[in-house]
């Protein structure tokens, strides 16, 4: 018939390919939606726990709630705000945890609590710095390495360099008891590893995605002195971090008592 058009063997083939690449192609976009969405359901609110948390956990429960000497911990001006110039920082509060109290491996996880850490007097302790950290983040190992290279000279200024960690190897998954292990085998380290799963007590304090978190502490008060995100990455950089808040602590800048 005039004005029809004619499909030849070759104009079949090159049509019959044109249908398949389009139906890859689709089931290529379909498959690439899924992926996407199941990782942005992939929340940090619907992680995976790792171990229980403190509400369901009764062995976390039993941290102390004193100094070694039976000190009670502190519980006025609860918070999470850092000292801004003179104006005193919120009193951290006494978070609880199972880990590492002297940062080696051991059988089983022990409770450990902010409490533990607590000195009045500043006879053992001046300064509390905390640094959370995920497995998969690069910079977190960097300063981990960085603080552990100076555990002597930390010790020297009674500093207690607590590391927490809250993610395991995969973004957005709360660290188990075996990525603790991993971690401490990895950097052997002689300070305190707590931790804190799915960021279920540091995590009031940053943005999950934002690790590493560094916060220091006085250890007489409890006063959270500094918080904020971002790696000291050297060991030059952790000094003078410390050394800072170390030398406000010594002059009286900052109050012994709340």
């Amino acid at each position: 018939m005039r004005g029809q058009a004619t499909l030849t063997p070759r104009s079949t083939s090159i049509l019959s390919k044109a249908v398949h690449n389009l139906r890859v192609t689709r089931l290529t976009f379909l498959v690439g939606c899924a992926f996407i969405a199941a990782n942005c359901n992939n929340s940090h609110v619907g992680q995976d726990p790792g171990i229980e948390g403190p509400a369901s956990n009764p062995a976390i429960a039993t941290a102390p709630d004193t100094t070694p000497e039976g000190i009670a911990y502190p519980t006025t001006n609860l918070g999470t705000s850092a000292r801004a110039g003179a104006k005193r920082g919120s009193t951290m509060r006494n978070y609880k945890f199972l880990g590492l109290p002297r940062g080696t491996l051991t059988q089983a996880l022990e409770p450990i609590s902010m409490a533990s850490l607590y000195d009045p007097s500043g006879t053992r302790t001046k300064l509390i710095h905390i640094q959370a950290s995920a497995t998969w983040c690069g910079y977190c190992q960097a300063e981990a390495e960085a603080a552990i290279a100076l555990s002597e000279q930390l010790a020297e200024r009674k500093v207690v360099w607590l590391m927490s960690l809250a993610e395991g190897p995969t973004p957005g998954r709360g660290a188990t008891k075996d990525d603790l292990n991993a971690w401490v085998a990895k950097f052997t380290p002689s300070c305190p590893q707590v931790l804190d799963s799915g960021h279920q007590n540091f995590g009031a304090f940053y943005d999950a995605a934002a690790v590493p978190w560094n916060a220091n502490i006085d250890a007489r008060t409890m006063e959270i002195l500094s918080s904020g995100v971002g790696a000291l990455v050297n060991e030059a950089a952790v000094l003078a971090d410390v050394d800072g808040w170390l030398a406000k602590i010594d002059r009286g800048d900052i109050a012994a008592q709340p």
